[in-house]
């Protein structure tokens, strides 16, 4: 079953329509920040989006794997092993703070998710998951910016992305470029939406 419609700009000529039985999933939550030189502070009910979405995931017969304040070198390594071993749909979450176009690890290095996550998946660094689903979500401010809102409100995602390279993925963020996103002690808006 193909449909054929615009997205974004992009043309894309033919859209599968995928049965799923299963997937694997990566969570990656940054809690808390080692050698707080940056003034980080500690993401207050983060652990309850982890648990969230694995209890979902799990529900979604995803194998879920949930990893806790990692470093950077951690992170990449976390990620490059969850690619060495998928042959299936995938779903990545990275939670932690961010700016416009980074996030920190637990050790306060600055992560690019485009170079040092996404790429990762893509049709050339990895070939076997051509034609398969990818899910990213990033939930992270994306700068300083604050934009009122009450606590009904859905928070805002970022746009689908379309690649050349990154295909049959959805990338979200839990806000556009330079707002903040927003955390309560009981999660944050977007996972508690996404859940």
């Amino acid at each position: 079953f193909y449909k054929r419609f615009k997205v974004s700009g992009c043309n894309m000529k033919e859209i599968k329509k995928y049965v799923v039985n299963s997937g694997k999933a990566l969570v990656l939550n940054m809690r808390t920040f080692r050698q707080d030189t940056l003034g980080k502070k500690t993401r207050y009910g983060s652990e309850k989006d982890a648990e969230n979405l694995k209890s979902v995931l799990e529900k979604l017969h995803f194998d879920v794997t949930v990893k806790n304040d990692r470093t950077k070198e951690e992170i990449i390594e976390d990620v490059d092993h969850f690619v060495a071993d998928l042959n299936c749909i995938s779903f990545v979450c990275i939670m932690s703070h961010g700016d416009k176009d980074i996030l920190h690890s637990h050790d306060n290095l600055e992560i690019n998710p485009e170079k040092d996550i996404l790429e990762k998946f893509s049709n050339s660094n990895c070939p076997k998951m051509r034609g398969l689903p990818k899910i990213f979500l990033i939930q992270s401010c994306r700068g300083k910016n604050r934009e009122t809102m009450r606590d009904d409100a859905q928070s805002g995602g970022g746009p689908i992305i379309c690649s050349s390279t990154l295909r049959d993925a959805i990338i979200a963020y839990s806000t556009v470029p330079g707002f903040v996103a927003n955390r309560q002690q009981d999660g944050t808006w977007f996972i508690k939406a996404f859940c």
